[in-house]
């Protein structure tokens, strides 16, 4: 079988040794192909211990071990390592193993429910019943609900093309396209104009004058029932009054001797 001297760039594994003529001769672009890319380096190496204490390595892209980025614990499985077409190697954001529980979301299956190429596929199939729909509030920049939401809240960095208009990478671009959704426009704030500016006022200002007409009219009403309670209160004093003071004494005059 035909044995190809050297690796294809875009068909290869990342971590694949490169080839040699023999036993000690190697190819002049060797040192900037494990340099730029990685390649040609054993996937068995040791980490680098200056990378593991301090984060940073005095040889940098010259060292034979391995620079393992610390993001890798929060980020899923590299979909370009997984049909062995990523050039990043060790300065790739995404994770270059096996992780079931991280492995990058099937596209085809998540819009159409099954996938063609099953059961050789390599990303991830989630079953759309058990699966929590995204927050439409969070996707277009800020959900009240906040951590008590009960939807999916994707942390992912705005597009600023997409935001001032236009993103030449379309659907392959990597940051969010946030979505517009009319049915969720009363949670933004909205510029209003100038005549519904003054609309507002006078119709404040007109509510305004009710509620001062309101109070007004409460305010007379107390003082009448005020004023009605003060002279029944007068009334029953009077009354008392009345009934305290002693009748006069009526004295009988004595009845006078007829003339004999």
């Amino acid at each position: 079988m035909f044995q190809p001297q050297l690796p294809l760039l875009g068909f290869s594994l990342p971590n694949a040794p490169l080839p040699s003529t023999g036993k000690d001769s190697h190819f002049k672009f060797e040192p900037f192909l494990r340099k730029e890319y990685g390649l040609g380096l054993n996937p068995d190496r040791p980490v680098c211990n200056f990378w593991i204490t301090s984060g940073e390595c005095p040889n940098g892209t010259n060292c034979e071990n391995k620079h393992v980025s610390k993001m890798f614990s929060n980020k899923i499985v590299c979909k370009h390592w997984l049909r062995g077409l990523c050039k990043k190697g060790d300065d790739c954001e995404f994770l270059h193993e096996y992780n079931f529980r991280k492995l990058p979301e099937c596209v085809f299956f998540s819009k159409n429910g099954f996938c063609t190429q099953t059961p050789e596929c390599l990303y991830l199939h989630i079953d759309p019943q058990t699966k929590v729909s995204n927050c439409p509030n969070y996707e277009q920049g800020f959900c009240p609900d906040g951590p008590k939401c009960s939807r999916r809240h994707i942390r992912k960095v705005a597009c600023q093309n997409y935001m001032t208009g236009f993103c030449p990478l379309g659907k392959n671009c990597e940051l969010a396209h946030p979505k517009y959704d009319p049915n969720l426009i009363q949670h933004r704030m909205l510029i209003r104009s100038d005549e519904q500016i003054i609309k507002d006022k006078e119709e404040e200002e007109a509510k305004q004058k009710l509620r001062q007409e309101h109070l007004a009219q409460q305010q007379l009403l107390q003082q009448q029932q005020q004023i009605q309670q003060q002279q029944q209160i007068q009334q029953q004093q009077q009354i008392q009054q009345q009934q305290q003071q002693p009748e006069p004494e009526v004295h009988n005059a004595p009845p006078t001797e007829q003339a004999q």
